[in-house]
């Protein structure tokens, strides 16, 4: 009998710490786990880390702002192991969250989310993520997206040395989010970075309004489509002023390598400056044998100084004055 209450006894306090970990709520879609405080983002931050899947079926939201600036991350930053990466939905119900998360550590990111598998949305990131070593990745809302991101604003200051507003890798989806703060790297982009790399990656109805200053590939958009994976980049916008060395585009820094990629009705609004291969849309084709498809795309002849790819025409990309492309872009 003793034995029984025993294990009844640690059974219900599992029950309780497990319930108890947050402000509230069961983890489950009709009472999703309550996120109040940086306290309860350090502790998604550990069971991710210390767990085992953890965050598998189990659904999170955010309750009100978080002015209390975040320092840690959820889940590793590449997502190995595979069972530290986040899983879950995280809705962050259109609050915002305060970042501060600044380090000196070659090959580590920083952002809310490291790994991403599941859907996270609705949230508006604000402060900045600073990692001034080698080979950094560094984002507002995941290092690496395999999953969805879906409604997200980025308002904060991001730089690193693969850095982009949303997400630094995009190997998954991202949909209707937008960069707003200053992006700052080696490869650089206005919503993701680098693009494709583990999987057919999407970009759409993003836009930045951002700073973005790039030393190798820099996008408003995204800086790098890469030749693993076929990637799209579609209904995107922007009207920020991107700036780079060389292979800077008002999209698209640079496209490359032996996969299909596509660049559908996107529009360039913005200020464009390159010290070589610069174009209103798509900074650079890459070497190899490309497919790439560029249709039904416009940018600012009064704005921009370099024409559509490469700093030349493509039948697929048309150059507008100001006051038509604003028409196109109320469309």
């Amino acid at each position: 009998m003793k034995k029984i209450l025993l294990i009844v006894a640690i059974i219900f306090a599992t029950t309780i710490t497990a319930s108890a970990q947050f402000s509230g709520g069961s983890g489950t879609q009709a009472d999703p786990y309550q996120i109040t405080s940086k306290a309860d983002m350090e502790a998604l931050s550990d069971s991710c880390f210390y767990g085992n899947y953890y965050s598998i079926d189990k659904y999170f939201l955010l309750m009100n702002d978080i002015i209390d600036s975040i320092r840690t991350m959820v889940g590793t930053y590449d997502g190995s192991p595979l069972n530290k990466g986040f899983y879950g939905n995280f809705n962050g119900n259109n609050h915002k969250i305060n970042l501060a998360i600044s380090f000196n550590v070659l090959n580590q990111g920083g952002a809310i989310f490291g790994c991403n598998r599941g859907e996270i949305e609705n949230i508006i990131t604000d402060g900045a993520v600073i990692n001034t070593a080698l080979n950094s990745t560094v984002s507002a809302i995941s290092t690496v997206n395999k999953g969805l991101i879906s409604n997200c604003v980025n308002l904060s200051q991001i730089e690193g040395s693969i850095v982009a507003g949303i997400s630094a890798r995009n190997d998954g989806t991202i949909i209707n989010c937008a960069n707003n703060g200053l992006i700052y790297g080696d490869i650089a982009g206005g919503i993701a970075a680098n693009v494709g790399g583990g999987g057919v990656a999407i970009v759409s109805n993003c836009t930045n309004t951002g700073t973005i200053i790039g030393n190798l590939y820099t996008g408003g958009v995204a800086a790098n489509l890469l030749n693993n994976n076929s990637s799209t980049i579609q209904n995107c916008v922007n009207s920020g002023f991107v700036k780079g060395i060389a292979r800077v585009g008002g999209i698209v820094g640079i496209a490359g390598g032996t996969k299909t990629h596509t660049i559908i009705k996107c529009i360039n609004a913005g200020v464009i400056e390159s010290d070589t291969y610069g174009g209103s849309i798509l900074g650079y084709i890459g070497t190899g044998t490309i497919t790439q498809t560029i249709t039904d795309c416009f940018y600012d002849i009064q704005m921009c100084k370099y024409k559509a790819v490469n700093n030349q025409d493509h039948p697929g990309v048309t150059g507008l004055p100001t006051h038509l492309l604003m028409e196109e872009l109320a469309k």
